[in-house]
């Protein structure tokens, strides 16, 4: 399954804040901004829980970028 970008994850979450709010017009860049603080504190609890940061142990749940960044730590 192809994960994400971090634009479609905000796009998604602004979509079901919307839905969730009755469907309000003109009030796209207010559910966007929600939507953005929510979907950036995921990606950080996602992060802490991530066993490539701080680990020197790898597995292949961990992303390239995460293991490029991690090899330039060592």
């Amino acid at each position: 399954m192809k994960e994400l970008t971090l634009e479609e994850r905000i796009r998604k979450k602004a979509y079901e804040l919307w839905q969730q709010d009755g469907s309000m017009e003109g009030c796209a860049d207010e559910y966007w901004r929600q939507a953005r603080e929510i979907v950036e504190q995921e990606m950080l609890e996602e992060k802490s829980r991530s066993p490539c940061v701080g680990s020197e142990h790898r597995t292949l749940t961990c992303s390239a970028f995460e293991l490029k960044i991690n090899a330039k730590l060592l």
